[in-house]
């Protein structure tokens, strides 16, 4: 894992960018992407938190507590996201705040407190994600993901 948080948080924006945005240069890794992330046939890696936190035997559902928590996070930053019609806690939006965390040298007790509301959930989405990706560039962007988160 990289230390250089500069760097460090240029690799989160990067790979926050590829979750964000499916690929405009590669029609199959388009189709990749949506079916991996967005499929309205039930997505095998919907990329929101809320998805992954929602308690034993309840219904998950997008706009919840991790998508208001991450706005208030967002906002004491004054981070606003770019997306405003996407849930903030989208994993791409969690990812480029945790790179402006890192960029404007946020307290280590603050980015500990963000990983541990934020970012434990990634590893369930990872496992779903490199047992689901047939396309090369979603399978490097899992092993990447796991190699610096």
């Amino acid at each position: 894992m990289n230390s250089d948080p500069l760097e460090l948080g240029r690799l989160y924006a990067a790979l926050a960018q590829a979750l964000l945005q499916a690929p405009a240069d590669d029609q199959a890794a388009g189709r990749e992407y949506y079916r991996l992330f967005l499929s309205p046939e039930g997505a095998p890696c919907p990329p929101w938190q809320s998805i992954y936190m929602a308690a034993e035997g309840e219904q998950p559902r997008l706009m919840g507590p991790a998508h208001h928590s991450a706005l208030q996070w967002y906002r004491r930053y004054g981070f606003e996201p770019a997306l405003d019609n996407e849930p903030a806690d989208h994993l791409g939006l969690l990812l480029l705040f945790y790179a402006h965390l890192l960029a404007v040298d946020a307290p280590e007790p603050e980015l500990a407190a963000y990983e541990a509301q934020h970012l434990a959930w990634v590893p369930r989405f990872l496992a779903k994600l490199e047992q689901h990706a047939v396309h090369p560039r979603f399978r490097a962007l899992a092993a990447e993901l796991s190699e610096n988160l």
